[in-house]
């Protein structure tokens, strides 16, 4: 996901622009009400699919928990349907342009769709990572909140109307704060009022910062989460034979990675780039050469995708593995999985002793899992994801462990983002992982005492003017 810079450009906007510009705070995120609405609300979330999975992943994660845990009335639209259709497990829906799943309404965003982003007075409006809402809905978002205000006029008293959310990127910079529940005031003409008549409506849209602090938006967690991280590391010998008979793999995975002492490894990384100057990836072809030497057998499960071509390059294969091939190496042995279902990628989570993800997504459901995690953020140019980085490990870091395993820690995370040589660095992070366990269950539990992301948005909604 292009968060970075697009947060740093649009910080840059923010401070530059002018004439429609106006920061106001609303609303404080922190300050609690005793009960959430009466009635379910209706939400609209827009979601343009920038990469394949980041930005479906949270959509879908906050619609799903929408329904779910707060039984709200949730329609997401979205542009790329094969994408989406893939990542909810609907591939038979293909020649549809709607479904229901699991209580949410999916709907293909295109041109024809804006009929079904329908939009009531009380409306909760959310433009996922600053996609550009259709027209015919900012139009009808006017023309309700025109509406509106000529009956506050008349009555004195006010009134429903439409709320506008950007729900922006995960960072973990301290800037956020200061942006997060900030308004732009966006003017337009609208001719919704009893005369027909154009007339000046102005909208709140309002910005709303995911994050790990109580200044921020929270992260999105389910209620029953934490508890299930709980019974599968609870039962993980059980947990991990499920996983591999589930992956339908049971009977071509090496016995020796069932030993109790068998490290499991998840890797979800970013292939190398096109035009990288250096050939292959250096970072993966090391980590690899240091598995394969380690004293107790090491099992990597791959979930199929473009940096299988790494694997396959960094293992000396000439030809990329398929979903459930085994390749070996020494004391490595690398398991090519299937894209999984949501709950069974927690699992698989919560199940190996160090993950390595990507993005937004994977990122957020690795530090639930409560395991030592490599982030790998989305590469630009100039390596300034590096800035967003540095300011996570900052905060991972605050807690009462060894100093030893956060500087091998944060030595590998920066090498394993450069493409560097992470052989030494991984030798020195292998006698860490016990104390990293630790850290992460100490982060899992602090993280767990804030509101997570879909309750601050319905809090949100609850404190608005």
């Amino acid at each position: 996901m292009q968060d970075c810079g697009i947060l740093l450009g649009r910080q840059l906007m923010w401070r530059a622009c002018g004439v429609n510009y106006k920061a106001v705070l609303i609303h404080s995120p922190n300050t609690l009400v005793s009960s959430l609405p009466p009635a379910p609300q209706r939400w609209l979330i827009f979601c343009a699919i920038v990469d394949n999975f980041g930005d479906i992943g949270v959509c879908w994660r906050l619609a799903r928990q929408l329904v779910r845990d707060y039984q709200q009335s949730v329609t997401l639209m979205v542009d790329d349907w094969q994408t989406a259709l893939s990542f909810v497990g609907r591939m038979d829906a293909c020649l549809l342009s709607q479904l229901d799943e699991q209580g949410v309404r999916i709907v293909h965003w295109c041109d024809q769709a804006d009929g079904h982003a329908d939009v009531s007075p009380a409306t909760i409006v959310v433009e996922a990572f600053g996609c550009a809402l259709p027209d015919a809905v900012i139009a009808r978002m006017a023309a309700l909140t025109q509406a509106s205000d000529n009956d506050d006029a008349e009555t004195g008293r006010a009134s429903a109307r439409p709320c506008w959310i950007n729900l922006e990127y995960l960072s973990a910079e301290p800037w956020i704060e200061s942006y997060h529940c900030q308004t732009s005031l966006q003017t337009m003409q609208s001719g919704a009022g009893n005369d027909r008549s154009l007339a000046t409506v102005v909208l709140h849209k309002a910005f709303f910062f995911p994050g790990f602090t109580a200044a921020s938006g929270g992260l999105l967690r389910e209620r029953d989460l934490l508890a299930k991280h709980d019974q599968w590391q609870t039962t993980l010998a059980q947990t991990r034979s499920e996983l591999l008979a589930w992956l339908d793999v049971d009977s071509r995975a090496p016995v020796r990675v069932r030993r109790d002492d068998a490290i499991w490894l998840s890797l979800f990384a970013y292939a190398r780039q096109p035009g990288s100057p250096q050939s292959g990836n250096l970072a993966l072809t090391s980590l690899f050469a240091a598995l394969a030497e380690d004293p107790v057998p090491v099992l990597c499960l791959v979930p199929v995708g473009n940096v299988l071509v790494d694997v396959a390059d960094a293992l000396g294969q000439p030809v990329i593995p398929d979903v459930g091939e085994v390749l070996e190496k020494g004391s490595l042995s690398v398991l090519v999985i299937p894209f999984l279902p949501l709950d069974d990628y927690d699992r698989l989570l919560s199940a190996c002793d160090l993950n390595i993800v990507r993005g937004e997504d994977s990122f957020v459901r690795a530090q639930w899992a409560a395991r030592p995690l490599v982030w790998h953020a989305y590469p630009q140019q100039q390596n300034t994801h590096l800035d967003k980085l540095d300011a996570f490990l900052a905060r991972y870091g605050d807690t009462d462990v060894p100093e030893n395993s956060e500087d091998s820690l944060m030595q590998f995370n920066r090498f394993w983002n450069l493409d560097a040589d992470c052989k030494k660095v991984w030798h020195d992070l292998r006698p860490q992982l016990p104390d990293l366990t630790l850290r992460a269950r100490n982060w899992q539990q602090k993280l767990a005492e804030l509101p997570d992301l879909a309750s601050s948005l319905m809090q949100f909604y609850r404190n608005r003017p």
